[in-house]
């Protein structure tokens, strides 16, 4: 079986290498920080993913995008230039006071094996699959068109 061709790393992978490579620091240390494996750091990084011998092309969420910027030391202005203007927002409000508090959060997470095993698990469902894997985990609670009539009678009972 051939491989296929690698996509080529979009313009903010090379940004990002090019940050981590400045500051000195180790792709195991920025990946935790930004609350991703080491491994998908470098999917991103290198702009593909290994399927089945099929390399295809990642492109990281904007969220993502944005936590490992700040990992790194990428400016949201160094990142709009890279096209991805809705990571470099979610990154201006990293970058502020008031967004600092979501860094810790993500990095208080980033070692748990249960969250890696999801995100690689994640990473193989087409694009489509994974936003409804997303959209039905923020729900809060069920929706009410969803309970049966009596339902709430019998959980009371």
């Amino acid at each position: 079986m051939t491989k296929s061709p690698s996509p080529a790393p979009p313009p903010e992978a090379a940004l990002i290498k090019a940050a981590l490579k400045r500051k000195r620091i180790r792709v195991e240390d920025a990946a935790r920080q930004a609350g991703i494996s080491r491994s998908r750091w470098g999917q991103i990084i290198a702009g593909y993913q290994s399927v089945s011998g099929q390399r295809i092309e990642v492109n990281a969420p904007d969220d993502t995008l944005a936590r490992m910027c700040l990992a790194v030391g990428v400016t949201s202005a160094q990142l709009a230039e890279t096209g991805r203007t809705e990571a470099a927002d979610l990154l201006a409000e990293l970058e502020t006071p008031t967004g600092a508090t979501a860094a810790p959060t993500a990095a208080r997470y980033a070692n748990d094996p249960h969250i890696d095993a999801i995100a690689a698990l994640l990473t193989t469902l087409p694009p489509e699959a994974q936003d409804e894997v997303l959209r039905r985990v923020g729900r809060t609670e069920p929706s009410r068109t969803q309970q049966e009539p009596g339902d709430q009678h019998r959980r009371a009972s």
